[in-house]
């Protein structure tokens, strides 16, 4: 069944759980935590303790997302020192299995996310926003662009990627299999060819179904990041097509719910309802797919007084998506009746 989680949370915060039971939500997907140690992979014993943490509030972890880049990045760029790079994300996947965390969200890209804007005050009555526009990128205007300016190594280009894709998935995905794991993998963001001279391969639908065809198991498919999937050419169709052909599939794992305003090569993430989507006729299209994973706000506008988290916007966004949730489901029913 479709469910709603507290998502992007960056530790085990008492402040933010307790507001998740509070709002009627028991779920949690966490990115990156920052008080989970990570000395070249997850250890259980650590993962163990951190687990321990969440189930004090009668949580359920749904999902840990974004390994350190320092624990795959050989493995990405195919150097020297992958294999062991590679067993050790095993051994962090063996470790997600004991614990019993379903999920784990990655991404396979040495540029990770781009923006040439973090904080622009842009939005809706000087709500500050990230943007993106690949002019002022060629230009050198980069305010996150994370791993994208590594030059001590050859960047691989596209087909070299592809092929570390399928190295590295080829032997994580047998561990996957026997630990009760899924591996949700995101796509590039922003969905463009190549950055400062970097490839990027998840950019399209089409580039999904050839990793789909590649790795042929029922524990990977996509995390759908919506917003990611509007920026891509054509916006907010290749959404309502990767659901189309992905959702009956069983391979949309859980979906970031974030709006965008424009595509490639220029956007500003924005408020949900302003952006690309209608994100009404969003949700609707994935419960009526069979979409059985769990939704979380992802990106956020800041606004004033608000935390680093974005506690007034994810609350709010919160109330949305579930009074949407709500609302088709009693739709559902009466279409039924």
């Amino acid at each position: 069944m479709m469910r709603l989680a507290y998502g992007q949370i960056r530790s085990v915060d008492q402040e933010i759980l307790t507001n998740a039971r509070q709002m009627g939500i028991d779920r949690v997907q966490f990115n990156l935590p920052y008080d989970l140690p990570a000395d070249e992979y997850w250890k259980y014993d650590d993962l163990a303790r951190f687990k321990e943490r969440c189930d004090r509030y009668g949580v359920i972890v749904e999902a840990m997302e974004n390994m350190p880049i320092s624990f795959y990045d050989k493995a990405m760029l195919g150097l020297e020192g992958r294999d062991k790079q590679i067993e050790n994300v095993c051994e962090s996947i063996r470790s997600l299995g004991r614990v019993r965390i379903p999920v784990l969200g990655y991404h396979f890209s040495p540029s990770f996310v781009w923006r040439t804007e973090n904080h622009a005050p842009v939005g809706r009555y000087g709500a500050s926003v990230q943007a993106f526009d690949l002019e002022k990128q060629k230009q050198g205007i980069d305010d996150m662009a994370d791993f994208g300016q590594r030059r001590d190594v050859k960047m691989p280009d596209v087909e070299t990627l592809w092929e570390n894709f399928e190295y590295f998935m080829k032997r994580v995905i047998p561990v996957a299999e026997e630990y009760h794991v899924t591996m949700a993998l995101h796509p590039d963001d922003p969905p463009i060819e190549s950055l400062s001279g970097i490839a990027r391969m998840f950019i399209d639908v089409d580039s999904y179904k050839r990793a789909e065809a590649m790795i042929d198991s029922p524990n990977w498919g996509l995390l759908f990041c919506i917003g990611t999937f509007s920026q891509m050419k054509d916006g907010a169709k290749n959404i309502f097509d990767a659901i189309e052909y992905f959702g009956p599939r069983k391979k949309l794992i859980y979906t970031h719910m974030r709006d965008v305003q424009g595509t490639v090569p220029k956007f500003q993430e924005c408020f949900l309802g302003e952006g690309n989507f209608d994100p009404f006729q969003v949700v609707y299209a994935l419960m009526h797919s069979g979409f059985d994973g769990f939704i979380v706000s992802d990106h956020v506008p800041g606004i004033e007084g608000d935390r680093d988290w974005g506690h007034k916007v994810r609350y709010a966004d919160t109330a949305y998506i579930k009074g949407l949730m709500e609302a088709i489901e009693k739709l559902k029913t009466i279409e039924n009746a």
